[in-house]
């Protein structure tokens, strides 16, 4: 899998990838491995006066997660937190998300780079783990 952020107005990061072959920007070989992907529609629940059930009723809204982990390797201890710092300055940022599976892509455009933290810290090997809110994946 080969995990590309492409915030607004700015160009493109490979964040992920299993097989370093994805060029440009790619750090190399960056083992991902995905938590979470899916979204949930909004739904009004509302109990109703001497009903035996409440109103239910889908309101749309539809939101998610991806949520992921990429694992890296860095030649120094200070290599790899300044690369930690660098993702952590994309919290906060718009922009669309692309996870390419083999020859299926999945876009999420209009995503939010909601959050990265450090899940693993082993020497100079560093795991993050990435948390993008989406609204729609084409």
């Amino acid at each position: 899998m080969i995990v590309t952020w492409t915030p607004t107005g700015l160009a493109a990061v490979v964040i992920g990838d299993d097989f370093g072959t994805a060029g440009g920007s790619s750090p190399g070989k960056v083992r991902t491995k995905l938590e979470q992907l899916g979204g949930m529609g909004e739904e009004q629940v509302v109990k109703l006066a001497f009903g035996a059930n409440p109103f239910r009723a889908m309101r749309g809204n539809v939101a998610g997660d991806c949520v992921f982990t990429a694992r890296r390797s860095h030649a120094d201890r200070q290599t790899a937190a300044n690369y930690f710092k660098t993702n952590y300055g994309y919290i906060g940022q718009q922009g669309t998300l692309l996870l390419t599976i083999d020859a299926a892509s999945l876009t999420m455009a209009n995503a939010t780079f909601r959050g990265v933290i450090v899940a693993e810290f082993n020497g100079l090997e560093w795991t993050l783990r990435y948390t993008f809110g989406m609204t729609t994946i084409t």
